[in-house]
C-alpha cells in the first residue's frame, strides 16, 4: 500500500531543499517529487506547482484566490460582479487540473464561500452562473464538501430560476453531488429532488432533458463503498412509479436527436427494477420504438449497444420477453450486432440481450436461431477472442439458446463453438463457471466442480437428542 503524506508536508519539504541546497523552486519541487517517490509515496493528491513571488514566501495560486473568495465572502455588502468572476474564474480554472487542486481548494473552504457569495444575490444571474460553474469545478469527484444548506439552495434555485442555463447548471451540480455519495443522493431525494424534475420532463429542450434524466440516474447508483446497503432500489421505484410513462414518451418525441435517444433509454433500463415497471414500458409502446430504434441507427453503435441493455432489463418481465421476439424483432437483434460487432462493447451488450431473451423461452431461442444468431456469436466471440467479458457474455448466450432446443447443438458445434470455450477455460479461469456451463449444455464432456459436499451423517435435531 500506498503511503501518503499532506500538502503541507510537501510544501515543507520543498522549502527545506530550497534553503538547504540554494535552488529555486523548480528545482527543489523536481527533487522533493524523486525523493518522495523512492520511498514509495503516492502524490496524486499533492498539488505541485509551488510559485514564490519576490518578497513572499511559497504559496499555490489556488490557496492564494480561496482566500481572497473569502474576504470577499465575508463582506456585507455586494461587490462588484468582476471582483467576484475573476476569482471564481481561476478557482475554477485551478479545480479543472485535477483532483488534487479540489482537494486543497475544498481544505481552504473554498465551498462555503462560494455558497456565502451566490446568496448574497440570488437574482443576480450572470453571479449565479459563475458561482454553479465554479461548485461544479470544485465538486466533482469530490461531493462529501455538500452540506444542508446547499440541499436548501439547490431547491431554492430550482423552484425559482427558470432559466434554462441556470437549471442545466444546478442539474450538473446536483449530479456531482450524488455520484460515489449515499448520503447525499437520500438527503437531495428527501429534499424533495423529484417534484422539481417531474416538470421538467413535459416542458424542458433537449439540452436541459439530459441534464434531469443525468440527475434520475444518479439518484439511482449503487456506488458508494462506504454504505453497506443504499437505497437504489426504493428511489428507483419511487422515480419510476413517477415518471417512467413520461420518460418513454420521450422516445417517440425526440426521434432525431441521437444523444438524447441514448440517455432516455439508458435511464428507462436504470428504473426497470420490478416487473410491472417493464410491462408499463410496454405498453407505452416501448418495444415498438426499440425496433424502430434498431431499425433506423442501426449503425450507430452507442444506441444500438442501449437498445440491447434496455431489451436485457426488459426481459425482467417474461411477457414483454416473449412480446419481443413475437413482434419480429429477433432479425433486427441479429442484423444489428453483427453491424456493430467490432465494437466488444456492443457484442458484450448484444450478448447480454440474446442470454436474457432466451433464457427459460424455447420459442424466442428458436427464433433468434433461424435469425442467424450461432454465426454472429461464434464469429463475434473470435474476432473478441481476447476480451473476457465478451467470452462471458456468450457462453450465457450459448447456454440459453441450446439448453431448451436441442437440435441447435449440432450447427453450434460444426462452427467451432467448443473450440472457442475450451481455450476460453485456459485463458480466462475466472469464468470456469460460465465456459463449463455452456459447454455441458452443447453436449461436450466437463468436469464440473462439486461446490459444496455433505459429510453423510444424519442430521439431528435438539428434540432428537432430548
Amino acid at each position: 500500500m500506498a503511503l501518503t503524506i499532506s500538502q503541507q508536508t510537501y510544501d515543507d519539504a520543498v522549502r527545506e531543499l530550497m534553503e538547504e541546497l540554494e535552488i529555486s523552486c523548480e528545482e527543489a519541487i523536481e527533487e522533493a517529487n524523486k525523493q518522495f517517490k523512492a520511498q514509495g509515496v503516492d502524490l496524486s493528491r499533492i498539488v505541485k506547482n509551488l510559485e514564490q513571488k519576490p518578497g513572499s514566501s511559497l504559496t499555490h495560486l489556488i490557496e492564494v484566490t480561496v482566500n481572497q473568495l473569502q474576504e470577499i465572502a465575508k463582506d456585507e455588502n455586494k461587490r462588484q460582479l468582476h471582483e467576484y468572476t475573476e476569482r471564481l474564474s481561476v478557482v475554477r480554472r485551478e479545480c479543472d487540473k485535477g483532483l488534487e487542486y479540489r482537494v486543497l481548494a475544498g481544505k481552504g473552504n473554498a465551498y462555503s464561500s462560494i455558497l456565502s457569495i451566490l446568496l448574497k444575490d440570488l437574482n443576480d444571474e450572470e453571479l449565479l452562473k459563475e458561482c454553479l460553474k465554479t461548485l461544479i469545478s470544485l465538486m466533482t469527484k469530490q461531493p462529501d464538501l455538500l452540506d444542508t444548506k446547499g440541499i436548501e439552495v439547490i431547491g431554492n434555485i430550482l423552484e425559482n430560476q427558470k432559466d434554462p442555463e441556470i437549471q442545466r447548471l444546478t442539474l450538473k451540480w446536483v449530479k456531482e453531488c450524488c455520484i460515489m455519495h449515499e448520503m447525499n443522493r437520500q438527503a437531495i431525494f428527501d429534499a424533495d429532488i423529484l417534484g422539481h424534475l417531474k416538470p421538467l420532463l413535459n416542458n424542458a429542450d433537449s439540452f436541459l432533458l439530459r441534464d434531469v434524466l443525468g440527475v434520475l440516474r444518479a439518484l439511482v447508483l449503487d456506488d458508494d463503498v462506504r454504505v453497506e446497503f443504499g437505497k437504489a432500489h426504493d428511489h428507483a421505484k419511487i422515480i419510476a412509479g413517477d415518471t417512467l410513462r413520461s420518460i418513454t414518451s420521450l422516445l417517440s418525441n425526440f426521434k432525431g436527436d441521437e444523444r438524447l435517444m441514448n440517455d432516455i433509454m439508458l435511464t428507462i433500463a436504470a428504473l426497470l427494477v420490478r416487473q410491472e415497471f417493464c410491462q408499463e414500458v410496454e405498453e407505452a409502446g416501448g418495444i415498438d420504438i426499440i425496433k424502430e430504434v434498431l431499425t433506423l441507427y442501426h449503425d450507430n453503435e452507442k444506441l444500438v449497444r442501449q437498445s440491447f441493455k434496455l431489451i436485457k432489463a426488459l426481459c425482467g418481465s417474461d411477457t414483454c420477453k416473449i412480446n419481443f421476439i413475437e413482434k419480429g424483432a429477433a432479425p433486427l437483434i441479429i442484423s444489428a450486432l453483427d453491424e456493430n460487432k467490432s465494437s466488444p462493447q456492443s457484442v458484450t451488450a448484444g450478448f447480454g440481450a440474446i442470454a436474457a431473451l432466451t433464457l427459460r423461452a424455447a420459442n424466442n431461442s428458436n427464433a433468434l436461431f433461424n435469425a442467424g444468431a450461432p454465426d454472429v456469436i461464434v464469429d463475434c466471440m473470435t474476432l473478441h477472442k481476447d476480451d473476457i467479458n465478451v467470452q462471458k457474455n456468450g457462453s450465457w448466450a450459448i447456454r440459453n439458446m441450446v439448453s431448451r432446443s436441442r437440435n441447435q447443438i449440432k450447427k453450434f458445434l460444426t462452427l467451432g463453438t467448443d473450440k472457442i470455450l475450451e481455450n476460453n477455460l485456459k485463458n480466462f479461469p475466472t469464468i470456469e463457471f460460465d465456459t463449463k456451463s455452456a459447454l455441458r449444455d452443447l453436449g461436450c464432456k466437463v468436469e464440473l466442480k462439486e461446490e459444496w459436499t455433505g459429510k453423510g451423517g444424519l442430521l439431528t435435531s435438539q428434540a432428537d437428542e432430548s
